[in-house]
């Protein structure tokens, strides 16, 4: 309970009337008192209001969870988790609940002019205060981390779009529950203790943070994604229309070192200025006569700028990225090379260029474990092997990061890709839809070694389709040339279930595994790692990753050269 002396007694003022001082200290400092008889601390209507909102809340999240359930996952729209309903549905309930708590638990008491509160008399045991106040700590704990947060995932999933009507009601009822009953955490927190320490820098710097995560948020990919060199392809399925001429990436190095010292000088920027405006705002903002709504108004503007510095910082780092990736200015110089072809759809290329998703852990994760975008993290596994070399998508102006890129012309792409196929050390394929991508499997089922191919699965849909598309390609070509000598078509097996875990965190992570074959193209799964130690340093991961493929890595690093082509 806050220790209140003779200059903060309220004296003179009418039931219900409130005082506020803010006082200058490194935090806003909330002083509220009140002059009144025996009465509940918190008023009646806010538990009304508490409970209404959680009711609320509770309605939104059965709606969202019922419709995430229903909604096809063939549809292209951004997913926003159920977790985001889940948590305002989290804070609302815990809001109701303290109000209601502490609403009966403490009790007004008047001495002369001073009016303050303490426990009732049949609560005011050791337990019951244990109780109280780990139920302040957490009232605290979810202002700042559940709420702010929320608030700030909510806000960026509404600016972002790609929501469906229902899911928008439901975000902005999600919006306006949370920050409603963030706003009675604080009220029943000033009228109980009559103080309120709020770092608003850090409650911005949570808000922003959130803001930041919802914009990273993958777009989910159609399980009807188009072909890699559709001319005719839907652009909202992420395949770029392009002419009949393959368009080379245009890059230009020097461009691209220059946007790299202005990144990182922007960058740099924009995390001292993060470290020193709160640290201003908390010596100056308290000291001045402003109102107490000003304040967090000033916490934002203080952040922003360098949110944004670091952001176009991290932007322009990845386009000097792109500037100085190499390309290869003619896929004929891999004659004799020793190299691994890396094919997939084009569509899946803007899913790709996302950074993959944190490794869960319990306050141990780095953001040095998994560097740069989903390609990126691929291409690392097999980099120990040989270059990784892939065909460019025609059109685009800057090659993604990841693999080296080689550009061909729309038409006529077939007789240089199934020469790039057999003379690869191996080929990486992506196992997704699309008749480009179905023509390249069944030319490596023509022309390659079994050992050489991989397939890379990456979800149970896109994998399902991909074999359709397959079996489809193979009977078209098969009975098209009935002349040639064509092996049978592998049997690909539905992806087991992972294995039952009873220790460690599950990785919900989109690599579902690889599908290797022997020399009777009989295919063999290799599942990714579902779960990761609780407690870890910032190298755990990657040995995990590197023990988990080895089984797939180890006997393709043995295999002997190509042969050379005719």
């Amino acid at each position: 309970m806050h220790d209140l002396g003779e200059d903060d007694c309220v004296t003179g003022l009418p039931t219900g009337q409130t005082k506020v001082n803010t006082t200058p200290d490194h935090f806003t400092r909330v002083v509220i008192l009140c002059h009144c008889g025996r009465m509940s601390p918190i008023p009646s209507n806010f538990m009304w209001i508490a409970f209404i909102a959680a009711l609320i809340q509770a309605i939104t999240t059965v709606i969202h969870v019922g419709h995430g359930r229903t909604t096809s996952k063939s549809i292209p729209h951004r997913e926003v988790p159920n977790r985001l309903a889940a948590l305002g549905l989290v804070v609302s309930v815990f809001t109701a609940l303290s109000i209601a708590i502490k609403s009966y638990a403490w009790e007004r008491r008047e001495l002369g002019t001073l009016s303050f509160y303490v426990i009732r008399d049949e609560l005011d045991a050791t337990f019951f205060r244990v109780a109280l106040f780990i139920l302040d700590v957490a009232a605290q704990m979810i202002l700042y981390f559940p709420a702010a947060m929320l608030l700030g995932l909510i806000i960026g999933s509404l600016v972002v779009g790609h929501l469906d009507r229902n899911q928008i009601y439901v975000h902005i009822a999600t919006l306006v529950m949370t920050a409603t009953a963030s706003v009675l955490v604080v009220v029943a927190e000033v009228c109980i203790d009559g103080v309120l320490l709020i770092d608003w820098p850090f409650i911005a710097f949570l808000v922003i943070v959130g803001f930041d995560v919802a914009l990273e948020i993958p777009v989910e990919q159609s399980s009807e994604e188009g072909s890699r060199f559709n001319t005719t392809a839907n652009p909202d399925a992420g395949v770029l229309v392009v002419d009949s001429i393959g368009k080379r990436a245009y890059q230009s190095p020097s461009l691209g070192r220059a946007l790299t010292v202005l990144g990182w000088t922007l960058a740099a920027l924009g995390l001292s200025l993060g470290i020193i405006f709160p640290a201003l705002y908390r010596d100056l903002v308290p000291k001045a006569d402003f109102p107490l709504w000003v304040h967090p108004l000033l916490a934002f503007v203080a952040l922003v700028p360098s949110y944004l510095l670091w952001s176009v910082g991290n932007v322009l780092l990845k386009q000097g990225r792109r500037h100085r990736h190499r390309i290869i200015p003619s896929l004929e110089e891999l004659t004799g090379e020793h190299y691994l072809l890396y094919l997939r759809p084009f569509a899946i290329d803007s899913a790709m260029a996302l950074p993959p998703d944190e490794a869960p852990g319990w306050l141990m994760r780095s953001p040095f474990e998994l560097l740069g975008t989903h390609e990126e993290f691929l291409v690392r596994q097999f980099r120990g092997l040989g270059r990784i070399v892939a065909i460019g998508q025609p059109g685009e102006l800057l090659p993604a990061l990841g693999a080296e890129r080689g550009y061909l012309p729309v038409d006529n792409w077939k007789d240089t890709v199934s020469r790039l196929i057999q003379g690869a050390h191996a080929v990486i394929m992506m196992a997704a839809p699309g008749p480009g991508t179905a023509w390249e499997f069944t030319e490596a089922l023509r022309t390659a070694t079994p050992t050489r191919l991989l397939l890379l699965v990456y979800g149970e849909e896109i994998y399902h389709a991909f074999r359709e598309d397959a079996a489809e390609e193979y009977a078209a070509r098969s009975s098209a040339a009935p002349d040639v000598n064509w092996p049978p078509l592998p049997q690909l097996p539905d992806i087991p279930p992972p294995a039952p875990y009873t220790k460690g965190l599950r990785w919900d992570f989109p690599f579902e595994g690889i599908l290797s074959f022997d020399n009777q193209w009989r295919p063999q799964f290799t599942r990714f790692l579902p779960t990761v130690p609780r407690i870890r340093h910032v190298w755990t991961i990657r040995r995990l990753v590197r023990r988990e493929l080895d089984p797939v890595l180890g006997p393709l690093s043995r295999l002997p050269p190509a042969p050379p082509l005719p």
